[in-house]
């Protein structure tokens, strides 16, 4: 298909300024947890070494050798940047409507709602292509983030599905269930749950576990327990606990004091549309599933710029970590916007990760 010169007014300052001002991460989690890292390659491997308690210096004389002191090493994982794309056309009818409208418009310059509504047919393409791209990430990294691999099941990536898995290779001990489910409010105990999972790190001379990350619902599981009013008011007559006393703030000062993981909540949501047109909303974080980590970081979307075509009368311009084009077709008529990135959200930080399904006594996949 040839890539003609767009249709609609749009040159190329406004293309850019609108594409920039678009943040990419923008009010998701992703952002934070997985922020952006450049990578010139389409190859990209992840080896983490020297991991666990710093082995001290000794103490030597002068004019000695230092003492050679071995080199510990993780498992490696590896993959390749995959493709995201997305797009959206104007056809025939929209076009002449818009030609119509932009008549309308100049013989009538106070005519301020049509204007809008011009301007608003130039751009929403564009804002729509910018979100498409980040909620493509939100979905990969939040399920990597709470099931320590990378799937592509039908569900998310349609008639891309593969049975493919990207491996981080997690140390099997650190996928944990839990003792009790969080769902039995009046004997289980999420929050001990939680702080066993440090020990089990921190017992390996690793950089233990300082923050647990849980969807909504979960906390709010997490909340009900019993044993979480009996820790943060154990001198109190536990009938007098009333559920607006037990919130993320109480509990993240008690977890504080005691040394414990601070409570992230995450609350994402992601609408997959098929080939059909057919749209559903999915939680990309796994809601069994609460993640551990040293940091609030749990990886990087490694990304590589997709290139700008020479010699193309297409209106192209780099974002965040995508590539944004505007053409247009004549046969049939089309004004097409198109996003399109070389992409890959990974976890750092792995021998330091766990995982707890919180509805079993064992991992069993998170399910």
């Amino acid at each position: 298909m040839a890539m003609n010169k767009p249709l609609f007014d749009l040159d190329q300052p406004s293309m850019q300024a609108q594409v920039n001002s678009y943040k990419p991460g923008n009010g998701l989690a992703w952002g934070q947890l997985f922020p952006l890292k450049f990578t010139p390659r389409f190859d990209i491997k992840g080896i983490e070494g020297n991991e666990g308690i710093p082995v001290s210096a000794d103490r030597v004389a002068f004019n000695v050798k230092a003492p050679k002191k071995t080199r510990k090493t993780v498992g490696s994982w590896s993959g390749k940047l995959g493709k995201i794309a997305i797009s959206r056309e104007k056809d025939e009818l929209e076009i002449n409507e818009y030609e119509d409208l932009k008549t309308i418009a100049a013989a009538n310059t106070e005519d301020r709602a049509t204007a809008e509504y011009l301007v608003e047919m130039v751009y929403n393409d564009l804002d729509f292509c910018n979100d498409g791209m980040n909620y493509k990430v939100e979905a990969d990294a939040l399920r990597i983030g709470s099931s320590g691999k990378h799937t592509f099941p039908a569900t998310i990536d349609g008639d891309n599905a593969t049975e493919d898995v990207i491996n981080f290779n997690i140390p099997d001990g650190n996928f944990k269930g839990v003792a009790t489910a969080w769902s039995t409010a009046a004997t289980a105990d999420g929050l001990k749950d939680i702080a066993d999972a440090q020990d089990y790190i921190a017992k390996k001379g690793l950089r233990k576990p300082l923050y647990a990350i849980m969807e909504k619902s979960k906390f709010e599981e997490l909340v009900k327990q019993a044993s979480v009013a009996k820790r943060l008011f154990p001198r109190a007559d536990q009938s007098l606990i009333t559920a607006d006393m037990i919130t993320l703030d109480s509990i993240n000062s008690y977890m504080r004091g005691k040394g414990y993981p601070q409570i992230l909540v995450i609350d994402s949501y992601v609408t997959i549309e098929d080939k059909n047109g057919n749209k559903s909303t999915i939680k990309p974080w796994n809601e069994k599933v609460v993640t551990l980590s040293p940091t609030v970081q749990l990886g990087y979307t490694y990304y590589k710029p997709v290139p700008i075509i020479k010699d193309s009368a297409a209106m192209q311009q780099q974002a965040s970590f995508y590539k944004m084009t505007r053409y247009s077709d004549l046969n049939p008529m089309l004004e097409v916007t198109m996003a399109e990135a070389y992409v890959q959200p990974a976890l750092i930080n792995r021998a330091s990760l766990v995982f707890l399904n919180t509805t079993k006594a064992t991992w069993n996949s998170g399910s």
